[in-house]
């Protein structure tokens, strides 16, 4: 007789509910501080890569009309990208800039197309859009001739806490921030 009046005893039903649903709106708490870290590194991502960006496009004042890349033009980017995260993410950091200049002719014949990489190993274990494929944004200039395209990649690793692994198991929150822009030098 008393084991059923425990499963029909209406007292501490209050706090039974209460602790599944405050436990429910704690997680639902963390995972949406956890994706609003992630937005937010999202947008630092884009705004730092659109001003390495805008580097590469003024290659004629900075670079003496040098259109193609060195391997120190990409180290001294890359060190323009740790100093404008502010240093916090230095080890994990990983910065590709491709480029494909064209043939004089009127004809669009690629003659020579850089891939170059400077830090972590993301920019090799992520498939990144390919430049090659999108020649159709280079204009014929003025001067008779295709301009080079370029592209600017900036890679990291998404951010790490407590509902993370939950959060990628379900495609909500993917393993790195990345952000690619496709430009033209002035």
């Amino acid at each position: 007789m008393k084991i059923a009046s425990v499963f029909t005893a209406e007292r501490g039903s209050i706090i039974v509910e209460s602790a599944f649903i405050f436990s429910f709106l704690s997680i639902l708490t963390v995972a949406i501080i956890e994706y609003g870290s992630w937005l937010a590194l999202k947008s630092q991502v884009e705004r730092v890569n659109y001003s390495i960006a805008s580097v590469i496009r003024e290659r004629g004042q900075l670079y003496g009309q040098r259109e193609a890349f060195s391997d120190k033009d990409v180290k001294e980017i890359y060190e323009l990208a740790k100093s404008l995260t502010l240093h916090r993410y230095d080890s994990q950091l990983c910065v590709r800039v491709e480029a494909i200049h064209f043939s004089p002719s009127s004809h669009k014949t690629i003659i020579n197309q850089q891939k170059l990489d400077y830090g972590s190993g993301l920019c090799h274990s992520l498939s990144i859009p390919a430049l090659k494929n999108k020649s159709q944004f280079s204009p014929f200039s003025t001067r008779s001739r295709w301009l080079p395209l370029y592209q600017v990649s900036l890679i990291l690793p998404a951010p790490k806490g407590a509902l993370n692994k939950l959060l990628q198991g379900v495609d909500l929150l993917p393993e790195y921030v990345s952000a690619h822009t496709i430009l033209l030098v002035r």
